[in-house]
């Protein structure tokens, strides 16, 4: 039976998901030690994303939009090296599915599109949760 979005083991698949992803890039490209990585990984995402997709985007300065669908956007564009390759070069409902460690069944609910709407909502979840607490 696959995992529920919000327990306790999804949530830990999903930050091992995206140190796994993320971690590289955020060495090569921004010098940063892998026992910073570990504690700081939603932080260091969200002040890159803000860099990159807040700090200079008058939509966002007007208020046309929400905070995740610029999120959405910026994961979009391929952000944060092989994270977000979901998009483009991995399938998302697979990618998801190990997440939620769903049985093929379970996994034919989803459309790549929902499965990256689904898998770009989780990573952003838990980046505002840790970013912000």
């Amino acid at each position: 039976m696959a995992l529920r979005s919000n327990t306790k083991k999804a949530r830990e698949n999903i930050r091992n998901y995206v140190l796994y992803h993320a971690a590289d890039y955020l060495e090569e490209n921004y010098n940063i030690r892998a026992d910073i990585l570990e504690r700081d990984l939603y932080r260091l995402i969200n002040r890159i994303f803000e860099s990159e997709m807040l700090d200079h985007n008058s939509m966002w300065k007007k208020g046309r939009g929400s905070r995740f669908e610029f999120f959405r956007d910026w994961a979009a564009g391929l952000a944060m090296g092989g994270l977000f390759c979901y998009y483009y070069n991995r399938s998302a409902v697979n990618d998801l599915g190990e997440i939620l460690e769903e049985s093929d069944a379970e996994k034919a609910r989803f459309t790549e599109s929902d499965a990256e709407e689904m898998l770009t909502r989780l990573i952003y979840r838990d980046m505002m949760k840790e970013a912000f607490t």
